[in-house]
């Protein structure tokens, strides 16, 4: 079997799946719905200073990643598809520039593993679609680090210039503190190298200034919305600097919960369980990476361990830091995989390269391949949805025919493709499985729906906040949110209105004429638990009667 052949049909097959994922007409998470609207106020008004949330400024990220999703909505208009697209190219920088780095370590054939890895790791796979700032940190974070790897080596304009841009993209994605793992890979390198007089010469003193001078776009929106107008109200009080928060409260504050924004539950095992299922099908093989390079680092060339060295300093310097701290969620976690798919393609290319060899690693990515099969068989069986069951049945089905007629090549099968296919299934019912679920129960997309072939009218939603700005990502009409009944209008035309069932009533007083264009039982809050995720696809999570109400005049 042609290895190379193989691994580059595997990384084809699994971004075609990964990318059937973007033509849900849903976006599932509470946090991509509100990022979307964010950025959907950008494009609208085109202010491109001012992040803006239900008529309310809104402190919390920097503006890149809604820059850039304001301007997919300006090229393509608003939808799930535009909104999902920007995140996923960011994912195939970051693949890319996995490659790039493992090409310059290792060979080819690593390179290629290494893409393969990272294509594949589950929760790369899962934050594409997602799409949260994680996405496009990935591709910032990676790119940066090939730069500096490589302005590290030759001083050329080019590496300096895409370094410093690529690093002040990432902070005005995520914050300052992602320069800790754009730098903790080099910085671990220069240590081990004794080599550390390189962090204060003039050469990275230079790139250091350069880097910060990329992010005066975020100084400067942040001082239009805030600084400019310290009578705003943000968290409770005003005379917020948005600066101070942008370099500070948002990042550092955070690790050590003295910000606004704080979580005290967090406890230091945290990612390592997070990683157990989060980085599958390859956490056996990245055990394996460890162990071996550690074993055998004495035993390795000097470039070797150069490379070991700073793959393990920019996966475990931040590993180490997010653990360290009580707020701790498990995707942040996800811009360390790429260092850690390198890791595990180097190890998959000696390891295939000798037959004789890594009997464990050949049973564990089996029991991990059945594992796999086994969830996604039974769980389309518990969710009881005809045609989960029959998508997740035919590619299993398909998988154990391929593994029958090329039984004889089990060695390769087993590392490679038997896991990549496992976690692809795993993927398409769990990708399958929510669009089904959201397009039935999801109180915005239906009400979109039913209000298609009405006439063009504002609509309003009563108390239900997160539907009215998911639904304003599908509604041509302009949609508007209503804590307190003295909101709704009392003057003016025809109007529609969602609002529980419970509440109607209450509202009757203040309403005219009201015609009933819809009924349905459906799910308000769609964020939650995956086992809710899977009570919601079975029918058994409680639901809410919705009623979709057509206003004529008022009393």
């Amino acid at each position: 079997m042609n290895v190379s052949y193989t691994v580059k049909w595997l990384i084809f097959i699994t971004l075609l799946i990964n990318a059937a994922a973007m033509l849900s007409p849903v976006i599932n998470g509470g946090d991509s719905i509100t990022y979307a609207a964010l950025a959907r106020h950008i494009a609208l008004h085109n202010d491109w200073a001012n992040l803006v949330l239900d008529g309310q400024d809104w402190l919390d990220k920097p503006h890149l990643p809604f820059w850039i999703t304001a301007l997919s909505f300006k090229i393509g208009g608003v939808s799930a598809f535009t909104y999902i697209l920007p995140g996923f190219l960011f994912h195939l920088i970051g693949g890319y520039f996995t490659f790039r780095i493992a090409r310059l370590f290792y060979s080819r054939d690593t390179a290629w593993l290494s893409v393969l890895v990272y294509v594949s790791a589950y929760h790369l796979m899962d934050s594409s679609i997602e799409v949260k700032a994680e996405a496009y940190l990935t591709g910032c974070i990676m790119a940066a680090c090939y730069y500096w790897l490589r302005y590290d080596t030759a001083s050329k304009l080019k590496y300096l210039l895409l370094g410093a841009l690529f690093s002040a993209m990432a902070v005005m994605t995520k914050g300052v503190f992602t320069l800790v793992t754009i730098a903790s890979g080099l910085v671990c390198l220069w240590l081990y190298q004794r080599q550390w007089h390189k962090l204060w010469s003039r050469k990275w003193l230079f790139a250091y200034a350069l880097s910060l001078f990329f992010i005066v776009p975020e100084l400067v929106a942040l001082y239009l919305q805030f600084d400019a107008h310290p009578e705003k109200v943000v968290f409770g009080q005003t005379q917020v600097s948005g600066i101070v928060f942008f370099l500070w409260d948002s990042q550092f504050g955070r690790y050590f919960n003295t910000g606004p924004i704080q979580n005290h539950n967090g406890y230091p095992l945290f990612y390592v369980l997070v990683f157990l299922w989060a980085f599958l099908p390859w956490v056996a093989v990245f055990m394996a990476a460890m162990h071996s390079g550690i074993r055998k680092f004495s035993f390795l060339r000097a470039d070797e361990r150069s490379s070991f060295i700073f793959l393990c300093g920019a996966f475990f310097v931040s590993f180490l830091l997010f653990s360290g701290t009580s707020f701790q969620i498990d995707y942040y976690m996800t811009i360390l995989f790429p260092f850690g798919a390198i890791l595990c393609g180097k190890y998959l290319a000696d390891w295939l390269a000798l037959p004789g060899e890594g009997r464990k690693l050949f049973i564990a990515q089996l029991g991990v391949t059945t594992l796999l099969l086994v969830l996604a068989i039974s769980l389309s069986i518990y969710v009881a949805n005809a045609v989960v069951l029959a998508v997740v049945l035919a590619m299993s089905g398909s998988l154990l025919g391929y593994g029958y007629v090329m039984r004889r090549q089990m060695r390769v099968s087993a590392a490679l493709i038997y896991p990549v296919f496992g976690i692809n299934i795993m993927y398409v019912f769990l990708v399958l499985t929510t669009a089904l679920t959201f397009t039935s129960y999801s109180v915005a997309y239906n009400a979109k729906e039913q209000l298609a072939d009405k006439m063009d009218a504002p609509i309003y939603v009563y108390q239900m906040d997160m539907v009215v700005r998911e639904l304003g990502l599908y509604s041509r009409s302009p949609c508007y949110a209503v804590a307190d009944p003295a909101q709704l209008p009392t003057t003016g035309a025809r109007y529609y209105l969602l609002v529980r069932a419970g509440q109607l009533a209450q509202l009757s007083e203040r309403l005219g004429r009201v015609e009933q264009l819809a009924q349905g039982w459906w799910v308000v809050h769609k964020t939650g638990t995956f086992p809710r995720l899977l009570r919601l696809a079975k029918g058994t999570e409680p639901l809410e009667d919705i009623r979709i109400v057509q206003v004529e005049g008022v009393k």
